[in-house]
């Protein structure tokens, strides 16, 4: 007869999981910024699950809400102007809890909007505190985790934002419908200062942290790769005139949109295409997202245990890359089916692709510089990235209020095959400039 699982067995299970957290500091590293990474996006994921909601009370369009959806990109695209070269002047532990303490405030802000300018203005604000949260856990993530386990580490961190996404339509729903849709910001807000405390508290550098035992700290050293220490950092500008930089540049220019798309108008499709009400969104609205947060650890997890078969890591990150480019087509066929069921499947197919190649991609631009460059450069990459999310929303607004939404799901179907060629054509030319240069 199989034993039942009993208390002591709960408490033993949750004691060894401490113990594995005491003796693994990274790991705990890791499992705070992903709930940094949850926070972040739920209060982004807020606007968009009450999109439909306040486009009825407030009286504006989809044109005007690509509006609002664009300050907030304008404001993410100055702050990775800046943030990336902040962060690596004050370190990671301040820099993120003044961004968080920001956007908190900012998030709750919109609850006292009454039209669509005064969200946009609450949107902008949103925008530059959140655009510290990317930079600064690949930042930490370098810092802390081993190549070996990056990959992984990489995506569990992503995944925050996606599980951020998967609990802001049942949750902002809820409130919206028993309490009104103010309290979907003002709680969301809340819970920001919350997670504030406890990162304040929890987190320290490598250097600083009185927790980490030797052990692991011999560990971590062990397996790093070199940091270039003895080499000057390179300037910001520097880095834009390199190959790989232009690289990432550009493939986040093309694929970023994508993510974008799904956060801030995936609600307003189910709405509008397919027929869907607030509380079914609360339903059906996270499952897409759902999806994301396995294809993310799967794809990290898979490239690191290529890397551990032997595999050069930047042949594994490729190889996960382009599979993950491959399935995005199937946009064509998820916008065209009848069935919503369908469609929701594969959007949520595509939202694990997607998932997977950032986590490869963030994984591999971590790769490509030393550690005191990694913030400067995830920020410039992602400038790309916040770029195309204007420009794509923008295009979006006008192209849905005039044509549906069958033109944007075509035109995102080749943009990640595009953006690989990119990645590879930005690889080769370093390669050969260092060659050269050697």
């Amino acid at each position: 007869m199989p034993q039942s699982f009993s208390g002591t067995d709960c408490t033993m299970t949750w004691q060894g999981t401490r113990h594995f957290l005491r003796t693994h500091r990274r790991w705990s590293v890791v499992a705070l910024l992903f709930f940094v990474a949850v926070v972040n996006n739920l209060d982004r994921q807020a606007l968009s699950v009450l999109a439909p909601t306040l486009r009825e009370k407030l009286g504006f369009g989809a044109v005007e809400y690509s509006y609002i959806v664009t300050a907030f990109l304008a404001a993410y695209t100055l702050g990775y102007a800046f943030c990336g070269s902040i962060l690596d002047r004050v370190g990671v532990r301040i820099g993120l809890a003044v961004a968080l303490a920001f956007w908190s405030l900012a998030g709750m802000a919109h609850a006292l909007a009454a039209g669509w300018v005064a969200l946009a203005v609450c949107r902008f604000l949103l925008g530059l505190g959140e655009s510290f949260n990317s930079p600064a856990g690949v930042k930490a993530i370098a810092e802390w985790i081993p190549p070996r386990e990056r990959g992984l580490s990489m995506a569990v961190f992503s995944n925050g934002n996606i599980f951020g996404a998967i609990i802001a339509p049942p949750l902002v729903s809820f409130l919206a419908l028993r309490f009104g849709w103010r309290w979907g910001f003002i709680v969301t807000g809340l819970v920001g200062f919350v997670l504030l405390a406890v990162w304040w508290r929890r987190y320290r550098s490598p250097e600083n942290d009185p927790h980490l035992t030797s052990e692991e700290r011999a560990y971590i050293d062990q397996h790093s790769a070199p940091t270039g220490a003895a080499v000057a950092k390179p300037s910001m500008w520097f880095l834009l005139g390199q190959p790989v930089c232009l690289g990432f540049f550009a493939a986040r220019f093309l694929t970023d949109p994508m993510v974008y798309f799904f956060s801030f108008w995936l609600p307003d499709y189910l709405t509008h295409a397919r027929g869907f009400s607030l509380a079914m969104i609360g339903l059906v609205g996270w499952l897409p997202f759902l999806a994301s947060d396995i294809g993310g650890p799967g794809g990290g997890a898979l490239s690191d245990w290529l890397v551990r078969r032997g595999w050069a890591p930047l042949r594994a990150r490729r190889t996960m890359l382009l599979t993950a480019a491959c399935l995005m087509p199937l946009a064509n066929v998820a916008v065209r089916v009848e069935a919503a069921w369908l469609a929701v499947a594969l959007i949520a197919l595509l939202l694990a692709a997607q998932s997977c190649w950032m986590a490869n991609q963030l994984t591999l631009i971590s790769e490509s510089v030393p550690r005191a460059s990694v913030g400067t450069l995830l920020a410039l990459s992602a400038l790309g990235g916040s770029l195309g999310g204007m420009l794509s929303t923008l295009a979006t607004g006008r192209a849905v209020a005039a044509y549906g939404y069958v033109p944007v799901f075509t035109a995102m179907s080749g943009v990640h095959l595009l953006a690989f060629g990119c990645l590879l054509l930005g690889q080769r030319f370093q390669t050969r400039r260092a060659a050269v240069s050697g």
